[in-house]
């Protein structure tokens, strides 16, 4: 053989075992690192991994982090070459086999019907094994009550709890000890249950309610009352709609309460208490000429959020205030930060709500699209009186969807004419808009006379 091919053949020998060296490099690394790297995919995959080689065989058994989903049962893995098994006996394999490490995460998500004593020990496993956040959807047409080791845990920070379970508050009156982070689902919840679930939650700190309600029985209840709840997240539907007799009332005392977010089809009667840490509001409600709600809820809820420094407003709650307002109109006096979705309705009170914000220093003008406003015009109605917010503090304005229409061009004007210490005014065209269009609005935007010689325009 040649020198000559005797180097190639060396060459390829070479590179083959490099090549060889690379691609089982991650092999190398140990099993607290691969386990790290296997907790970013679902659990049916992780267990998949032990057919790649004998160093793969055993990996899985440290997971700490177990994700079972039965949505992904057709395509789960046998154990190290038994038959695919189903989903009860992969998730009760898996948790054989992984034992007695502690986990850190529990996911369970059962679309179909289960055996409801495999679910409890599942559940107790993971309680049993300190897991720190556990998510639970079982979907069994009824209400399933949660085991009574979960009540008690001191391990779980965080609970999510996404369909609606059968919640016993334990006598002794403390629940859920250690958690801080609280998602529910309730359909129809007795009120009996609020009234003591989150006051008995010692740690609670962020709590998300998904609420399902019907036209059928009482009034709905939510007492949502905790010394160390900081964030509040309340979104609630209803099955009959725009036309609904469902109704609802909520009560809040959390004086540690700095974000509270709304959503809901109708208005609900609010009450709060000692919010005085409150800094950021999200009221995204719906109302319409359609609603059967007294349009004044939403000036007294504005009432009793007035320490707030942010506040969003949805198009719903503009309308309401719109149909509410007649001379009086609370004072919003700490707030710094306002963003109001804008459409056909509510530009009589958006002046109001201006005036009334008298330390405001950044609006944001959301513009609603066509398809949901109504024919009547959109456009800014300029009142007697200059907002003293615009005149002193405002900094910052931006305007979204713009679309060029000669009404939005008037509403830059009032800005900019009125804004004397504005900084920045951002344009935000709508998707629609094309290029050429948009350098004729900027066109015509340049030319309009501004009150602040250090305003810039951003068109984008």
């Amino acid at each position: 053989m040649s020198h000559s091919a005797l180097r190639v053949r060396k060459s390829k020998r070479f590179m083959q075992k490099q090549t060889e060296v690379k691609a089982d490099r991650i092999s190398a690394l140990p099993d607290s690192v691969l386990c790290h790297i296997l907790s970013y995919l679902p659990t049916k995959n992780v267990v998949a991994t032990s057919i790649l080689a004998r160093r793969w065989k055993l990996v899985w058994t440290s997971l700490q982090k177990l994700d079972f989903d039965d949505r992904q049962s057709r395509r789960l893995p046998g154990l190290m070459g038994d038959p695919m098994p189903g989903f009860e006996d992969f998730v009760q394999r898996v948790l054989t086999g992984t034992q007695p490490t502690n986990i850190t995460t529990f996911f369970l998500h059962c679309s179909r019907p289960v055996d409801l004593s495999s679910f409890h020990l599942w559940v107790c496993s993971a309680v049993r094994r300190n897991a720190r956040e556990i998510e639970l959807y079982l979907d069994q047409n009824h209400r399933v009550e949660l085991p009574e080791e979960l009540y008690a845990s001191p391990s779980v920070e965080v609970l999510k709890l996404m369909s609606d379970f059968l919640i016993k508050v334990p006598a002794g009156g403390t629940c859920f000890p250690n958690v801080k982070i609280l998602t529910v689902q309730l359909e129809s919840p007795e009120n009996t249950l609020t009234e003591k679930l989150f006051c008995s939650c010692p740690s609670l700190e962020e709590l998300s309610i998904q609420a399902y309600l019907n036209d059928e029985g009482p009034t709905t209840k939510f007492v949502i009352s905790s010394s160390t709840l900081k964030r509040c997240t309340l979104w609630v539907a209803t099955e009959g709609e725009m036309f609904t007799q469902a109704e609802y009332k909520v009560r809040i005392t959390a004086p540690s309460l700095e974000r509270l977010h709304i959503m809901s089809d109708i208005f609900g009667k609010f009450v709060v208490h000692d919010l005085n840490s409150l800094t950021d509001v999200i009221l995204d409600i719906v109302y319409g000429e359609w609603s059967r709600v007294d349009p004044n809820r939403s000036i007294q809820l504005l009432q009793q959020l007035n320490n707030t420094t942010s506040l969003t407003v949805s198009y719903g709650v503009l309308c309401a205030l719109d149909h509410a307002y007649h001379k009086w109109f609370p004072a919003l006096s700490h707030l710094q930060h306002l963003e109001v979705a804008v459409g056909a309705i509510g530009w009589a009170v958006l002046p109001v709500i201006l005036s009334s914000s008298v330390h405001l220093q950044s609006l944001v003008l959301r513009k609603q699209s066509r398809f949901e406003v109504t024919e009547e015009q959109f456009g800014w109605i300029e009142g007697d009186i200059v907002p003293n917010c615009l005149l002193e503090h405002v900094k910052k304005i931006e305007i979204k969807g713009v679309e060029g229409d000669e009404e939005e061009l008037i509403l830059v004007e009032y800005l900019l004419k009125y804004s004397s210490v504005l900084e920045v005014m951002v344009i935000c065209f709508k998707g629609s808009v094309s290029k050429p269009e948009r350098r004729d609005i900027r066109r015509s935007i340049l030319q309009v006379q501004r009150a602040s010689n250090r305003c810039k325009l951003e068109l984008i």
